[in-house]
């Protein structure tokens, strides 16, 4: 809950075509029982929707804030999806716990079930080339009738196609990102992607996609 005492909704600028738009015109309505998860084939791929992540967790507890009569402790209920075999740990962005992080070999049956178990409604997922997963149509059934929305990123910042921007101050948020790659075995060898080239503010590029075009671009 640390982004609760950093992170509040005039931390995100959102850009479409260059001009400043609310976030409710590209970004899913959030209350708590949605539940984001971010598919990435490497713990620091994810890194490249940080700000899509942040976004949704400053409203989740905006939600309780609006809805609870009491002081809460809690912690959404979002995930991530990590094809590697030493998963990043998450918590900078209030994943949390670790069992938030999960790591599902690289079969897009296996993946996709990882995902319906837990009952994600907004997934994004790594810009890599589609492909046709051979996945069962029960399994395909259970993600259509549950997703209600689905976002491309990329682990640079900047995926092709791109309909709008996230932009909020780099700091404190770049150290998060720096935590998250150093949980990594090799995080001492990783280096986080610039997102953007200015100094005081980190930009990240997003589409939204049909659920179908999504699960063609499972990392597997």
């Amino acid at each position: 809950m640390h982004t609760t005492k950093e992170l509040d909704g005039t931390s995100f600028e959102y850009r479409v075509d260059g001009d400043v738009v609310p976030g409710e015109t590209v970004m899913p309505s959030v209350t708590s029982d949605d539940r984001v998860g971010v598919v990435m084939g490497t713990g620091v791929e994810g890194l490249g929707a940080g700000t899509f992540i942040l976004s949704c967790v400053t409203a989740f507890y905006d939600h309780l804030r609006a809805t609870r009569d009491e002081d809460f402790f809690e912690y959404p209920d979002y995930y991530t999806f990590q094809t590697a075999s030493d998963p990043a740990d998450y918590r900078m962005f209030d994943i949390y716990p670790d069992h938030k992080n999960v790591t599902v070999e690289p079969d897009a049956e296996q993946l996709l079930r990882s995902i319906n178990d837990r009952a994600i409604t907004t997934l994004l997922v790594p810009d890599v080339s589609p492909t046709s997963p051979d996945v069962d149509n029960v399994t395909l059934r259970s993600a259509h009738r549950r997703m209600d929305h689905c976002y491309v990123y990329a682990g640079d910042g900047r995926p092709s196609n791109v309909e709008f921007s996230i932009r909020q101050p780099r700091q404190p948020v770049q150290e998060w990102f720096e935590t998250t790659v150093e949980s990594l075995p090799d995080g001492s060898k990783v280096s986080v992607p610039s997102f953007g080239s200015d100094d005081d503010w980190i930009v990240q590029q997003f589409r939204q996609v049909s659920v179908k075009r999504a699960l063609k671009r499972l990392p597997v």
